[in-house]
């Protein structure tokens, strides 16, 4: 109950932020959140596998995809395949002229089906449990798994073998490797002669705070440019992969230099966090060092954004 909790209190953050400033695209009416869409499943011409060990057949060529995540987004963006279907909680300007198709952590299944995409996007993170749905579904589901640096990167693989899009999936790697390695390159020269930043991840609001460990995607970022998280493996019970439950006064006794905060709902985890009187001689509140950064980028959406999502972490972690 707790971790769906959390998945909800984060997607909420989502929908809050892609609804700044715009009003949220409605989804058609009656929508189904069970794969109960009617219409026959497609003989594919292509047997392939996805990232969770399931078969799926495709068609021989696959130009449009429906993604149920951000970061299945972003990865179907990268290869250049048109994205006609994007979650309410993904900024229009991610996909643009796609069509809502309901949040990340609830598709609604009809109306995916209106849109006809030759194959639809899901994401493990969050559709890990819905594998029976997606078997009953009369479009083929092709499921992402990426947690880490390198887990994008085979996750490019694996969608442009199963879009026949090698090419492109292999190019897409290089530009990235090669943006990554530019900001691992400049965090090395940050931190010559200087010991590593200890760093406390927290996502979450309110009552329910959570720490990301060094299974985060979050923690594998900060390992890439050098910091030191401050727990080495988070407890059971977070939302997403890599988190746990935390008290956020009892963290403070583990004096972190920087932390980044992760928030959901309306914001203001970095706030709570300083509010604390047991962070008040903290090295991150002293030195000012206690930030919000984008819950998307270094949380929602693990992909082929990694690059920029390091470019933004490097002057947290090692200030000129």
């Amino acid at each position: 109950m707790r971790r769906a909790a959390g998945l909800l209190l984060l997607a909420t953050a989502i929908a809050g932020l892609s609804a700044c400033g715009q009003a949220e695209e409605p989804v058609p009416e009656r929508p189904s959140p069970t794969a109960g869409a009617s219409g026959s499943r497609a003989a594919g011409a292509r047997t392939v596998v996805d990232m969770t060990g399931r078969s799926i057949q495709v068609g021989e060529t696959v130009r449009t995809v429906a993604a149920l995540s951000p970061a299945a987004a972003d990865f179907a963006a990268a290869l250049g395949l048109q994205v006609v279907g994007r979650p309410t909680d993904t900024p229009e300007a991610s996909a643009p002229g796609a069509k809502a198709t309901g949040p990340t952590i609830s598709p609604d299944f009809n109306a995916i089906a209106a849109l006809a995409p030759d194959l639809v996007l899901a994401d493990a993170a969050f559709h890990a449990g819905r594998t029976r749905d997606f078997d009953r579904f009369t479009y083929p589901v092709f499921v992402l798994k990426a947690n880490s640096y390198t887990e994008v990167l085979a996750a490019l693989t694996a969608l442009g073998g199963a879009t026949g899009r090698d090419e492109a999936a292999a190019a897409a790697r290089e530009a990235l490797s090669r943006r990554v390695e530019r900001v691992v390159a400049a965090a090395r020269v940050k931190a010559a002669g200087k010991p590593a930043p200890k760093v406390l991840i927290v996502t979450g609001g309110g009552r329910d705070i959570f720490a990301g460990g060094a299974g985060s995607y979050l923690g594998d970022l900060v390992g890439l440019l050098g910091g030191a998280n401050v727990l080495a493996a988070a407890a059971e019970g977070g939302p997403v992969a890599g988190f746990g439950v935390v008290d956020v006064a009892q963290a403070a006794g583990l004096n972190p230099e920087v932390v980044l905060a992760l928030s959901s709902g309306q914001g203001g985890l970095a706030s709570q966090v300083k509010a604390e009187p047991a962070w008040a001689n903290s090295a991150a509140v002293k030195a000012g060092r206690v930030f919000e950064v984008d819950t998307v980028l270094y949380l929602r959406a693990p992909g082929p954004r990694v690059g920029e999502a390091l470019e933004g972490l490097l002057p947290l972690l090692w200030p000129d």
